[in-house]
C-alpha cells in the first residue's frame, strides 16, 4: 500500500478499513519528528513478498512497484484520513509553505528509499501515483507535486529501470509532466490517449486509460471500450494498455479477466 512509509516514518497506520494515520502531521515540530527510514527493517515484508513474487514469476513476466508520489503520500499524512478536499493539506501549501517544503523533501527521500528497495528485491519497474496532484491549483501544482515527483524521480534514474508517473486530472498539464523525467505517463480516463500523444509527442511513453467504471458493465461494453483505445494507439511507439486508476473493489472478476483476453487479441505486443 502507498502508505507503508508513513508508518516507518513513526506515525500510526491503521485500515479501518479505509486508511488513517494518527497523529496527523500538522506543525513544524511533527514534520521534524518525522523518521529516516531503512527499508530493510521498516518495510522488510514488502520487500520479502517482492522476492518471493518475483522468483515464482516466468522470467519473461515483469514485475511492477509501485509507491506514492511525495505530494499524494503527504496528503494522507496531513489528513490523517482520505478526504475528498484535501483542505488541511491546500492549508499548508498556502499558508505555511515552508513547512510544506519541508514535508515534502522528507517524503520524497522516504519515497525514493522505498522505490529503490523494491527495484533491489526484484521488482522491474517502478510507478509512482500522485493521485492528489491533480486536485491542486496550477502553481501548487508545479511548486509541490511536480517538484518532488521529480525529485524522486531523479534519485531512481541511476537504477536503470523504467519509471512510470501517474496523476490523475492533470490533462491541461501533461506538457509540463512529460519533463519530468519519468520514462512512461500514465493518463486517467479524462484525456484521451490519442490527445496526449499529440501534447507530448515522443518525449514519453503513455499509459492507459479505460476508465474503472467500465469494467462494472458487460462484456460487449468492455471489449467495444478496449478496442476503441487501442484504436487510438494504433501506430504509436510506446504504449502500454491499462486502466485510468485502480480496479474498483464491485469489479467481477470475469470481467477483468475478460479485459486482459481482448487487450491480447486486439493489441500490439513489441
Amino acid at each position: 500500500d502507498i502508505m507503508l512509509p508513513a508508518a516507518a516514518m513513526g506515525l500510526n497506520l491503521e485500515f479501518s478499513p479505509g486508511p488513517r494515520i494518527e497523529p496527523a502531521v500538522q506543525s513544524d515540530a511533527a514534520v521534524r519528528s518525522l523518521k529516516t527510514i531503512d527499508p530493510e527493517r521498516d518495510l522488510g515484508f514488502v520487500l520479502e513478498a517482492i522476492r518471493r513474487t518475483r522468483s515464482a514469476l516466468p522470467t519473461d513476466k515483469s514485475l511492477i512497484g509501485f509507491v506514492g508520489a511525495p505530494l499524494t503520500l503527504s496528503g494522507y499524512m496531513v489528513e490523517g484520513a482520505p478526504t475528498p478536499l484535501w483542505l488541511r493539506l491546500k492549508g499548508m501549501l498556502s499558508a505555511t509553505p515552508d513547512r510544506a517544503h519541508a514535508m515534502l523533501a522528507r517524503v520524497a527521500d522516504a519515497v525514493a528509499a522505498h522505490a529503490a528497495a523494491q527495484v533491489k528485491a526484484g521488482c522491474d519497474a517502478i510507478q509512482l501515483f500522485d493521485t492528489t496532484a491533480g486536485d491542486l491549483a496550477e502553481e501548487h501544482l508545479i511548486e509541490f507535486a511536480f517538484r518532488y515527483a521529480r525529485d524522486v524521480i531523479e534519485q531512481l534514474k541511476p537504477l536503470g529501470v523504467p519509471i512510470i508517473y501517474f496523476a490523475r486530472r492533470i490533462g491541461a498539464h501533461l506538457d509540463l509532466a512529460a519533463d519530468l523525467g519519468a520514462d512512461v505517463l500514465g493518463l486517467d480516463w479524462t484525456v484521451s490517449v490519442a490527445n496526449a500523444r499529440r501534447i507530448v509527442g515522443d518525449r514519453v511513453a503513455l499509459m492507459g486509460n479505460l476508465d474503472p467504471a467500465v469494467l462494472l458493465t458487460d462484456e460487449q461494453t468492455i471489449e467495444s471500450e478496449v478496442i476503441r483505445i487501442l484504436g487510438e494507439a494504433d501506430g504509436m511507439n510506446g504504449f502500454v494498455f491499462n486502466l485510468g486508476h485502480g480496479v474498483l473493489p464491485a469489479t467481477p472478476p470475469a470481467h477483468a479477466r475478460h479485459l486482459v483476453e481482448v487487450v491480447h487479441a486486439h493489441g500490439r505486443r513489441p
